[in-house]
């Protein structure tokens, strides 16, 4: 009676934790994992301070300050000075000479000031295209691990209605063989092969929940909060054309980056060019207020004192000066970075024929996945009837019910190949899975 009570108990704890498993579509996973995944956040605070430096921008027009306060004295060291007409030397100890407080400002204006404002959007750029590149890798993870908890949850269930079916054929061929029309290595055979599809199946929900337990961890979730996927996997295409994601290319993140940079460096060579080869105007000012001087007068006296200057720096003129070395290293960075931008551009074009010759290849073989799966199909119920009705031996049925659940594995993981290998494809070219939309599906 107790073990009945137990049991109850725990059948209704597991009914309890079932009903609160919240359910999570990709729509929702996607928008918690923009919102809480750890990575992004700091790829935020990058964009953040990208952001500061153009808002306060202005703050390159604000002269330098600097405010001072001085106290000076003087007295001998070894010898007291001799005044003329005594008739020795005369005591004088240490004098303070006067207490002074000074404001100075300084100023200094070039026109490369423009480029140095530039700089700072161009810099904003970058961090908001590094980014959205961040966000897109975090977005394509999620996709990809949803899809396969999607799938691997039908594999589960594939194996679990196998095993459901092989113990009761387990207990047909026990039945049969105390009734004397089933042989003891029949009996055997079918306990062997039931008992053999338990360890894959353990390991299937074990590899479930280890991959449940990365997706909670990639949209901030809660590890012990119980958590259930839902959703439909997307139809494959049938072909797909590399013609119609050349237009893709150039918009790729990678590319992208090497354009900015590219950029950012014409800015940096235009900036240190300026400041090398143009004039700089400088004004400088001081405001002094001196409380005593040396004779220990008290009188108040301050003095104010400006100057304007215009310097032109003239190392940028010799020939192979230290600013003349600097500015042909920015220009052998540029040359570089453009060929690494085409090296980028023909290897991503290999890549995408690459890409789509393989989710064609894919598409192929998930029709033979589908044609297999429904000889299958077919095959184990002809071979169902005909071990009923005496003309098959338990061991060919054993293996056909086994071809049959590995056909819709086979079904499964095609289905993920090409998924998996679609969302890569689409990642590289910098095109939302909601926006692509292919002319022929199957």
């Amino acid at each position: 009676m107790n073990r009945k009570f137990l049991l109850l108990h725990i059948l209704l704890l597991v009914g309890i934790l079932s009903l609160g498993a919240s359910s999570l579509t990709l729509d929702d996973a996607l928008e918690r994992a923009r919102m809480h995944n750890l990575s992004l956040q700091g790829n935020a605070i990058d964009v953040n301070a990208a952001k500061r430096d153009i808002d306060t921008s202005w703050n390159l027009f604000l002269p330098n300050l600097n405010l001072s306060l001085s106290h000076s004295g003087s007295g001998p060291v070894f010898k007291p000075a001799e005044v003329p007409g005594l008739a020795g030397p005369t005591e004088v100890g240490f004098r303070d000479t006067g207490l002074s407080l000074g404001l100075n400002m300084q100023f200094t204006l070039n026109l490369a000031v423009k480029e140095q404002l530039e700089s700072y959007h161009l810099g904003y750029q970058i961090q908001k295209v590094t980014y959205e590149q961040a966000k897109a890798e975090i977005q394509r993870n999620v996709t990809k691990l949803f899809y396969y908890l999607l799938m691997e949850k039908q594999n589960i269930e594939v194996q679990e209605a196998n095993l459901e079916l092989a113990r009761q054929q387990w207990e047909e061929v026990k039945e049969k063989f105390e009734q004397g029309f089933a042989s003891e290595v029949e009996v055997l055979t079918s306990e062997l092969s039931y008992e053999q599809m338990r360890p894959p199946l353990q390991q299937s929900k074990n590899q479930y929940e280890a991959n449940l337990l990365s997706l909670k961890a990639m949209i901030g979730m809660n590890l012990s909060e119980p958590l259930e996927v839902e959703g439909e996997i997307p139809a494959l295409m049938e072909h797909l054309e590399v013609a119609a994601l050349q237009e893709y290319l150039a918009k790729s993140y990678s590319i992208t980056l090497l354009d900015l940079n590219l950029a950012q460096i014409e800015k940096q060579k235009e900036l240190n060019r300026k400041q090398a080869f143009t004039p700089s105007l400088s004004l400088q000012g001081n405001y002094g207020i001196s409380g005593w001087n040396d004779n220990y007068s008290n009188t108040f006296s301050d003095s104010f004192s400006y100057s304007v200057s215009v310097s032109l720096p003239l190392d940028g003129f010799i020939p192979n000066s230290r600013t003349q070395v600097g500015l042909a290293s920015l220009d052998d960075s540029l040359d570089k970075l453009a060929l690494q931008r085409q090296q980028a551009l023909q290897q991503m074009e290999l890549s995408v024929i690459s890409q789509v010759q393989n989710l064609n290849m894919l598409s192929l073989q998930a029709d033979l996945a589908e044609q297999s799966l429904a000889v299958s199909e077919r095959l184990y119920e002809a071979q169902v009837i005909q071990y009923y009705s005496g003309y098959l031996g338990f061991v060919s049925l054993e293996e056909s019910r086994n071809n049959l659940m590995r056909a819709k594995q086979g079904v499964l993981g095609v289905q993920y190949q090409y998924i998996s290998a679609l969302i890569d494809l689409l990642y590289d070219l910098n095109i939302p899975m909601k926006e692509f939309n292919p002319s022929h599906e199957s």
